[in-house]
């Protein structure tokens, strides 16, 4: 061969070679609704309708994922402070990032985010928002205008739609090698506590129950059942007490006493530091990053002071947890199944250690590191 003509050959393979590494666009990406969403250019500007799910963006872009951001709703700053606190630090323009309202109250202004500048060319959107956002003509409305609709889920079937939702998002963006890196990871650490279980059917079936938003308000007992976290009880081998009492919905509320006559062994109350509007400190247990370890004890007295609480079987053992509750709604929801095996097989998983998967994880995905309390004992922490 020639040198001209092995220059050239070089330089056609090493075109086709380029051609692979990127998207040739139009691309189709099935959501976590089951939408076909076609992309006819790679979307640059992404608007979250939760800004809480910010952390989908940095897996997927490491450290600009703060440069793809031009508008989110502002819960992350109410209902997850030290997570807002812990991310402005890193990313100081997320204080500035445009302010969008709720799709499901009304707030959200379709006029207001197609003028945005810079515009968005693809809005991220939860599902429990998008059939509302279909039936009121906003997401034919928002293509008409050149912006494409992604359903993601971490919140009503995290089992099936965490890693299709970072997949899918990936695959729209031409971010798919991140977002295998992130499925294969997920994949193994789930794959470690199936198999584990197998090999021991003996474990004891212990009965479990979830407090959702402890603290949040004076009363008790809001709930999961077959959604959410509810969702990694049966996966583990145990029994969710609310599934009869709720009759087959996803969430719902139990009263004090049904909780005590289920007498579960294992009590976990999902909570965090929340603040109002105001942002006046409520009655959570302030979980999370840069945690204050005198804040979190008198928040966990607090919460364990209530009466009805010590006639639980639970509490007997000295049984009761508390989990970061943001882990709710979030692509790194595996660092919570990690504590509820740990805490419902504690002898199966005595030498997992969920904060230092979640440490990996930002560190690997998301080039980040963090450091923080996201889960205990409350006898412990008192």
């Amino acid at each position: 061969m020639n040198k001209t003509l092995k220059l050239l050959t070089l330089s056609i393979g090493t075109l086709l070679s380029c051609s692979t590494l990127a998207a040739q666009y139009p691309v189709t990406v099935t959501d976590v609704a089951g939408r076909m969403v076609t992309f006819d250019h790679q979307p640059q500007n992404i608007a979250l309708s939760t800004s809480r799910v910010f952390p989908l963006l940095e897996i997927i872009y490491q450290q600009d994922a703060a440069k793809h951001l031009v508008a989110a709703r502002d819960d992350m700053r109410f209902s997850a402070p030290s997570m807002y606190a812990s991310y402005v630090e890193k990313y100081p323009s997320l204080k500035d990032v445009p302010v969008i309202g709720k799709i499901k109250s009304g707030e959200f202004d379709a006029e207001r985010f197609i003028n945005l500048k810079p515009k968005p060319d693809l809005f991220v959107v939860d599902l429990s928002n998008i059939k509302l956002a279909q039936d009121k003509g906003l997401i034919k409305k928002l293509d008409d205008a050149g912006i494409k609709v992604l359903a993601i889920d971490f919140r009503e079937d995290p089992f099936n739609h965490t890693l299709q939702s970072v997949e899918a998002l990936a695959k729209a963006v031409d971010r798919e090698e991140q977002g295998k890196a992130f499925a294969d990871y997920y994949r193994q650490h789930v794959k470690m506590l199936e198999t584990t279980l197998a090999k021991h059917p003996e474990a004891a079936h212990k009965r479990v129950f979830i407090e959702r938003a402890a603290g949040y308000s004076d009363s008790c007992c809001k709930t999961f059942a077959t959604g959410n976290m509810g969702a990694y009880i049966p996966f583990l081998n145990a029994t969710n007490i609310a599934d009869k009492p709720l009759k087959g919905a996803s969430s719902g509320t139990m009263s004090p006493e049904t909780v005590i006559t289920s007498q579960p062994d294992v009590y976990i109350m999902q909570t965090t530091g929340w603040v109002d509007k105001s942002g006046n400190v409520m009655n959570g247990i302030p979980l999370g990053y840069s945690p204050n370890k005198a804040a979190i004890k008198k928040a966990t007295e607090g919460l364990m002071g209530r009466k009805w609480l010590k006639a639980v079987k639970g509490y007997q053992t000295k049984n009761v947890y508390s989990i970061y509750m943001p882990f709710y709604n979030s692509p790194y929801n595996l660092v919570a199944m990690e504590y509820f095996a740990k805490w419902i097989h504690p002898d199966l998983f005595s030498s997992l250690d969920p904060e230092k998967t979640f440490e990996e994880m930002n560190q690997k995905f998301g080039n980040r590191k963090l450091s923080g309390q996201f889960g205990q004992n409350n006898f412990e922490a008192m």
